[in-house]
């Protein structure tokens, strides 16, 4: 009877703890989905709650010298001075003396400034092999991450409507969350997206901006060969309209960039 009796407590006692390591096991498997979930961005109009790219281990940490723009800036890498071009983004103009300040361009420089100021000008920096080493200014090409390389720096300026999509010639590695980050911008009307943001702007000192005007006309109807690039292409479709209007039909797929396939 004794022997009968511990083999029931045995049996028992393994059910209960059994169950037990189950449930936690699944609890485990859930936290793990939900921490490395990024597939959609969300319907509510706070940027604060989107999700950062996925993360690669393979970064390389830097501090910030100087913010040049939205999309480019120096950096100090081991003592070595470094121009940084970061992939995956188009800011509007406002440091070319060739050129005049675009439509928010000085938002998107200041809301860089003030971004990297809070992360203490700390960054992480990745490259993209596809993308290759260096453009042709010799500036290095690379993704910049925030909060021991967390943050996704590029999502954050165009989710939030401070910068563009940019696709120079070939897809990189992040470009499908950065184009659905600017659906996300443009659906919520955020920054450059918003109804007359432009329109409402008084222009820089010494310096004329450039207000897009969709009742603009232009002698003769452009296409994308009349371009030697996407930047050329990108500031004249801004100038004319772009994206509210786009009457030399640049943006084929009307996601606000012009005549994607140009290097």
């Amino acid at each position: 009877m004794v022997g009968i009796g511990l083999f029931l407590f045995a049996i028992l006692i393994t059910g209960i703890f059994g169950g037990k390591t189950k449930t936690n096991d699944k609890k485990s498997v859930e936290v793990k989905s939900a921490k490395t979930e990024i597939s959609n961005f969300p319907t509510s109009n706070s940027p604060t709650v989107l999700p950062t790219s996925l993360i690669s281990s393979n970064k390389e940490f830097a501090q910030i010298v100087k913010v040049v723009d939205g999309d480019t800036i120096t950096v100090s890498i081991d003592g070595k001075i470094e121009t940084i071009r970061i992939i995956g983004i188009n800011t509007p103009e406002t440091v070319d003396p060739r050129k005049t300040v675009e439509c928010f361009g000085k938002e998107a420089s200041d809301k860089a400034k003030s971004y990297f100021e809070n992360a203490q000008n700390n960054v992480w920096l990745e490259d993209d092999p596809g993308q290759g080493d260096r453009d042709k200014y010799q500036r290095l090409l690379r993704y910049v991450f925030t909060d021991n390389g967390q943050d996704d720096y590029g999502i954050m300026m165009i989710s939030e409507g401070y910068a563009y999509e940019y696709t120079y010639s070939t897809p990189y590695k992040y470009q499908a969350i950065y184009k659905d980050a600017q659906i996300y911008a443009q659906n919520n009307k955020l920054g450059l997206w918003a109804d007359e943001a432009c329109r409402t702007q008084v222009p820089a000192s010494n310096s004329k901006l450039q207000i897009p005007n969709s009742n603009k006309t232009i002698e003769g109807d452009k296409d994308c060969s009349d371009f030697k690039t996407q930047r050329q292409a990108q500031e004249f479709f801004i100038a004319n309209g772009g994206p509210q209007s786009d009457p030399h039909k640049l943006d084929q797929d009307r996601d606000g960039v012009a005549c994607e396939s140009l290097p």
